[in-house]
């Protein structure tokens, strides 16, 4: 039986479970397990509001009309013959996606370039951006994250293969660790003396974090269809002609100890331990798989995407610090008790001025804060004042005010239905002024709509891989203005 594809944008559509012969205690039973799985490392795979619940967030049940709506995760959830995907509410055309197949879906490949563009940029991934290329044309989330894995496993090997001390006995010629007398005093009487017995610590590449790999790798050629990624997969595994072939668990990868001379090799391990994970894509055995999930929060790829971008792109102007958490709000004093720091500041981005020679200028540090939200706009484009969260607009000014810089930015993504091409239409000031002083104090909150959509991809009737390879330089270079100028104003 072919299998039954369902499309579900974030917060935008629903699917009626009936309808499609998905049973919803079934579903709901799968969501639960998943949840409680989910990989707790790294913490790329969790969403930032994920307060350990105990109640799956991945989906939102209505039980009034019986249908189901995707939350704020992005990915796929296959359950028995059925393929729910999940996408990111910034590509909604307006209307809902034939459920076919989604090599033949020009608007859903489009969808996964762009996951692939911004997931390249993901520095807790890691991603080597030299390897980026749509030539692959993924077509599924998982075809996406094994491409990455191939990239990241084969540009790694290519420089360097992960050995680890193991306790090695062999008869030398020479004396090498410590010798095992009784077995050497059987070799000196029968005239074999010149036999060393011995036991000794030595760099091995057939160990426990090589098996693994050896095995993800094995895995993930059977399940990807992509040509290129076969060929790097193929490659990884020639480079592990050495290590034994084993099968790897979840419990194996916790097992591992990686040292710091080996630190580049976490992210392939990251990596092995979302396949492997519970209702992972390699967690069940068998040739057909007929249950697992592969699910992202939307909230850490664009932030991720955001900050991967303007380190790349802007760390000739600016020091780049992520998720700065050195300041406090607030002190405050129990009663007979010494003060304590309260309220703890977390900025996304805080970017330091410094000048031709990276040395820190004296200029006051920028506060970038990112929100994955569509922001409601005019006819014209325009921001519509009302639309940006008023506890979005006080975060920023407490930023602000305890970091003593005046200028504060929130970062949206533009969408696909409102593209945000006029850089005039695509920011609005939120001017602060303060009262607290004889000074003319004033704080300034802009909010942004990024181009992070290439609306080009989605416009012909058959997706182009030349084309989006074609339509990148440009459209990376069209943000990387937009960001040079908006921010360079404020410095």
């Amino acid at each position: 039986m072919p299998m039954q594809h369902h499309y579900l944008y974030e917060h935008r559509t629903r699917l009626r479970l009936a309808d499609v012969g998905l049973d919803a205690a079934l579903l709901q039973a799968h969501l639960q397990r998943l949840w409680e799985n989910r990989p707790r490392t790294p913490a790329f795979w969790r969403a930032p509001d994920d307060d350990g619940s105990t109640t799956q967030r991945f989906l939102r049940f209505h039980g009034e009309d019986g249908t189901v709506s995707a939350r704020n995760y992005v990915g796929q959830i296959q359950l028995d013959g059925h393929l729910l995907h999940l996408l990111p509410k910034v590509f909604y055309p307006g209307q809902e996606l034939p459920e076919d197949n989604p090599e033949d879906n020009p608007r859903l490949q489009a969808m996964h370039a762009h996951l692939f563009w911004w997931l390249s940029y993901a520095h807790k991934l890691r991603f080597p951006r030299a390897l980026a290329t749509f030539s692959a044309l993924p077509t599924t989330l998982l075809e996406v994250l094994i491409l990455l894995f191939a990239q990241y496993t084969h540009e790694l090997l290519s420089r360097i293969h992960y050995q680890h001390y193991q306790e090695v006995s062999e008869d030398l010629a020479t004396l090498r660790g410590h010798l095992h007398f009784g077995a050497y005093t059987t070799y000196f009487a029968t005239g074999r003396g010149h036999r060393l017995p011995c036991t000794f610590d030595s760099f091995q590449p057939d160990n426990r974090f090589n098996r693994i790999l050896k095995y993800v790798t094995s895995q993930l050629l059977r399940l990807t269809q992509q040509a290129l990624t076969q060929q790097l997969l193929q490659e990884i595994r020639f480079q592990l002609d050495e290590v034994a072939d084993q099968s790897a668990t979840l419990a194996d990868c916790d097992q591992v100890q990686l040292s710091p001379l080996f630190d580049d090799f976490r992210v392939v391990l990251d990596y092995c331990r979302l396949f492997l994970a519970n209702n992972g894509p390699l967690a069940a055995h068998a040739e057909e798989v007929r249950v697992f999930a592969i699910l992202l929060p939307s909230e850490v790829i664009f932030e991720e995407f955001v900050e991967g971008f303007v380190r790349t792109h802007l760390s000739d102007r600016f020091h780049v610090r992520s998720q700065a958490s050195d300041l406090y709000l607030a002190t405050a004093t129990p009663a007979g008790a010494t003060s304590r720091p309260c309220f703890q500041l977390r900025h996304d981005l805080l970017l330091e001025p410094h000048s031709a020679l990276g040395q820190l200028s004296q200029g006051p540090a920028l506060i970038i804060d990112t929100k994955y939200k569509t922001l409601p706009v005019t006819a014209a484009g325009s921001i519509v004042p009302e639309g940006v969260a008023q506890a979005d607009m006080y975060q920023l000014v407490s930023y602000a005010f305890r970091r003593g810089t005046p200028n504060t930015h929130l970062f949206y993504p533009d969408s696909l239905r409102h593209p945000a091409n006029n850089a005039a239409a695509s920011l609005l000031k939120y001017k602060i002024q303060g009262q607290l002083s004889q000074l003319n104090t004033r704080i300034t909150v802009t909010a942004h709509r990024l181009p992070v959509t290439i609306t080009n991809a989605f416009m012909a009737e058959e997706f182009s891989s030349a084309g989006m390879n074609d339509w990148l330089p440009e459209h990376e270079d069209k943000l990387t203005k937009r960001l040079q100028t908006l921010l360079t104003v404020d410095s």
